[in-house]
């Protein structure tokens, strides 16, 4: 689409050209529904080192960073739909041809000819504006350029009217277009997750009170969608009045969902067994430690059952190992399915599995394991869409705090006791443990 071919219908022709050429800052002529460039001046080529023609290749979708899909550029021009007659202004980074990319401060108004609508936005490089070197050698302007240069985001904050800055990069990473996010205290605030809220607002506070050289956390920021995601935010005061009370503090976040998430699988993979998403003996034993110290302090009963899936050798030999860890998930989901909210199924080791019942006297502990087995035999395992059932049986021991013992590893003990007898005369049973006060 050539602007300036009907434009001259109504326009000396020319007239206009030699303005939109000779303006000092770049200009471009933008579709407002696909973000396609329809016409751009000199100045424009220049900022972004292409040739006229290479820029009409382009769209805001590929030359503005940030500017993610089609969707995204959507809500960006409904936005500025929304500002007019007023223009839509923000701070941006546009693509230059060699790769790298460069600040701009763009202003986009709305523009009719011939019953369509298009967007006119003039882009000032920063780079090469005079005025802006000059101010960047003041502190502020540093901090301002730094603020919209970031990685992750910046913020600064006027603790006197509890304005803050939040830079283009901390929206964007947030998922909010450049007008969104009132730049008001209380709008961080709402964004910290509720179960951090507290802990970081105090570590904030302390700083600001001089208790601390700088403020540090790590917690949940809400996002426009209404997820989350995890950073670090470090800050300091840089300015305070006479009296050493803050006047501005300024900070930088970064974001680390990433390395949490990746934390989180390390720390699942050191607890949890992963076949059958149990915790595995590691972090049973500390479960354990907790469950028992619940029951001194309360002066409850705590029962313990060890179980071990009887000849499970046999199933893997006579199976094969993949139906064997077929089994073992078959009877994990079968006790899920039986143990109250309460109770506690850890993998303690090969087929052998650790069962707490908290606030439960052996006699109901036994008809839980009795169900149990009568459930195994009514639902074995059913395997390769129907065509293959798995029968199989369990032997179990059982001991209790504070009957057989006080102390975690005498409990374990009666109970492995217990089991070692019950697979002695003949497996599928259940055993208790006769001894007392280990």
């Amino acid at each position: 689409m050539d602007i300036w071919l009907i434009m001259s219908r109504c326009f000396p022709e020319g007239f206009y050209k030699a303005i939109f050429e000779g303006c000092s800052d770049a200009i471009y002529v933008i579709d407002p529904h696909s973000s396609a460039i329809l016409d751009a001046n000199a100045c424009a080529s220049k900022d972004l080192g292409m040739s006229h023609e290479q820029l009409l290749q382009h769209s805001v979708i590929s030359l503005q960073q940030g500017v993610e899909n089609e969707e995204h550029w959507a809500q960006i021009a409904e936005l500025i739909f929304s500002s007019h007659p007023q223009a839509f202004t923000f701070i941006g980074r546009h693509y230059h041809h060699n790769g790298t990319y460069f600040p701009v401060e763009v202003y986009t108004s709305v523009i009719e000819f011939e019953g369509q609508k298009l967007f006119l936005s003039v882009a000032r490089n920063l780079d090469r504006t005079s005025s802006q070197r000059e101010a960047f050698r003041t502190r502020d302007a540093r901090l301002t350029y730094a603020l919209n240069e970031a990685a992750d985001g910046m913020w600064d904050w006027n603790t006197v009217t509890d304005e803050v800055f939040f830079s283009p990069q901390l929206k964007h990473l947030l998922g909010y277009l450049p007008e969104e996010m009132e730049p008001v205290v209380s709008t961080w605030v709402e964004a910290v997750h509720e179960t951090d809220r507290e802990r970081v607002i105090g570590v904030l506070k302390a700083h600001v009170a001089g208790e601390t050289d700088h403020y540090e956390a790590e917690y949940q920021l809400k996002k426009r969608d209404g997820g989350y995601i995890w950073v670090r935010d470090r800050g300091r005061v840089c300015q305070r009045d006479e009296n050493g009370q803050a006047l501005r503090v300024v900070g930088m976040c970064h974001d680390i969902t990433r390395s949490k998430q990746l934390e989180e699988m390390l720390r699942s993979q050191a607890s949890y067994d992963h076949l059958t998403g149990l915790l595995n003996r590691r972090a049973g034993y500390i479960h354990f430690a907790k469950q028992l110290s619940y029951a001194e302090r309360y002066h409850q009963e705590l029962t313990i059952c060890l179980i071990d899936l009887d000849h499970f050798k046999n199933i893997n030999d006579t199976f094969g190992h993949l139906v064997g860890d077929a089994v073992l998930k078959h009877f994990v989901s079968l006790l899920n399915g039986t143990l109250r909210r309460s109770d506690s199924l850890m993998r303690w080791g090969g087929e052998e599995f650790l069962l707490l019942l908290p606030n439960t006297d052996i006699s109901s502990a036994v008809r839980l394991i009795t169900q149990l087995k009568k459930e195994l035999k009514r639902y074995p395992a059913v395997l390769e869409e129907g065509v293959c059932e798995v029968a199989y049986t369990f032997s179990a021991g059982i001991s209790c705090y504070p009957a057989h013992s006080s102390i975690l590893d005498g409990l374990i003990k009666c109970a492995d006791d217990a089991l070692y007898q019950a697979k002695g005369d003949g497996r599928d049973l259940i055993m208790i443990s006769p001894e007392v006060d280990i």
